[in-house]
């Protein structure tokens, strides 16, 4: 069993001097093993060193209003100048398009006023 006698590069003591890979704790013994390069390197090479991270999140708020954002985009979909919604009288829809039913059959048309949120669907 050869130790690390070349360190190719610094690195933090959780990553293999060698190659760079993460390097996992043994479960028994005193020697840690890359499981890449199977260079070895003992235990006590880590003893007294600290490892620091930190972890971030994103508010909750500004995820849940991004993803509504988001949602609300998809949902619209592209616009039909054209076509006037039945319920508001607004000219102009956002429709998306699904196969629904069989391939020889046409599409399912899903219309949405931008204005009102009324839904209108229409099988082509």
């Amino acid at each position: 069993m050869s130790f690390v006698s070349e360190v190719l590069f610094t690195t933090d003591p959780d990553f293999c001097p060698s190659c760079g890979a993460i390097l996992s704790l043994p479960t028994t013994g005193d020697i840690i093993t890359c499981k890449i390069c199977t260079t070895h390197m003992s235990l006590k090479e880590l003893e007294n060193k600290e490892t620091n991270y930190s972890i971030e999140f994103t508010p909750l708020g500004a995820y849940q209003s991004s993803q509504k954002k988001k949602d609300e985009e998809a949902e619209l979909g592209q616009m039909d100048n054209e076509r006037e919604c039945s319920k508001c009288g607004n000219i102009g829809m956002s429709y998306t398009t699904m196969q629904l039913r069989s391939a020889d059959e046409g599409q399912t048309v899903f219309y949405i006023c931008p204005k009102c949120k009324h839904r209108e669907v229409e099988n082509s």
